[in-house]
């Protein structure tokens, strides 16, 4: 029996318009659920996953963004031949990989705050804090908030990793990241495949302004993938687009999706 990522179905008994929406690294799909119910409300079947070696989907040794596609392609077959995909990160990494080895797949692209290139940005740090927790010794997550900054100073990401401690028996705490395959796999993550392809689906791909992933540099990586492309801009907002501009970002979504 072949694995299927963990997901949640947000509609109002709708099957016809299908959106795809796949969480950033160190994410899950609780962080989506405010978009999808947005989405849900404009008449859109919409599938929120939780990615590999995160949540509550299945744990894998592997970890490339040819894995990922084919994790989302499954996702796709399931609920039809195709659909709308949105990605935040790694998500819109392995959104893209998706569109460009299985083209027939994806009907429109959303690509938040990534591009298709490789990264230098050190992840491993924030796996070494999580790794550094005694969760034998945590009883609350404020406990756990607290023996992250240790290492990690931003509140908003201990807030963000914190929610990947699974506090439901007390008893046997543990991490719903795979945190050993993910440390494997860094080098894969932070890089792009490099693939002799295009694809002429149209995609959007929004940034935040005052984040660094996707920079002007980047953009002719972006029409050489994707040459049928918007680039939007989304003003007092960083890497985490759609809970730090939530309404901005839910006014681009819906005027992309519904032309």
């Amino acid at each position: 029996m072949e694995n299927l990522l963990n997901f949640e179905v947000f509609d109002k008994g709708n099957n016809e318009k299908t959106v795809i929406i796949a969480h950033g690294l160190f994410g899950s799909l609780k962080n989506w659920r405010n978009i999808a119910k947005y989405l849900a409300d404009l008449g859109y079947q919409v599938v929120v996953v939780d990615m590999r070696n995160h949540g509550l989907s299945f744990w894998n040794d592997s970890h490339r963004y040819e894995d990922l596609a084919d994790d989302l392609r499954k996702v796709i077959m399931k609920f039809g031949n195709f659909a709308d995909v949105v990605g935040h990160s790694m998500g819109g990494k392995a959104a893209m990989t998706l569109s460009l080895l299985y083209p027939e797949c994806v009907n429109r692209l959303v690509v938040v705050d990534i591009a298709p290139v490789s990264y230098e940005h050190n992840q491993l740090d924030y796996i070494s804090t999580m790794e550094s927790v005694n969760l034998d010794l945590v009883k609350t997550r404020k406990e756990l908030n607290d023996q992250l900054s240790q290492g990690i100073e931003s509140p908003a990401l201990r807030a963000f990793f914190c929610q990947n401690v699974n506090f439901s028996d007390v008893t046997k705490k543990n991490w719903v990241l795979n945190l050993r395959a993910l440390r494997k796999n860094m080098p894969a993550i932070m890089q792009f495949p490099k693939l002799q392809r295009c694809n002429l689906s149209p995609t959007l791909i929004l940034r935040g302004a005052l984040s660094e992933y996707v920079i002007d540099d980047y953009v002719s990586e972006i029409e050489h993938y994707f040459p049928n492309y918007i680039l939007s801009t989304i003003d007092n907002s960083g890497h985490w687009v759609h809970s730090e501009q939530s309404e901005e970002f839910k006014n681009h979504l819906s005027r992309f999706l519904t032309v």
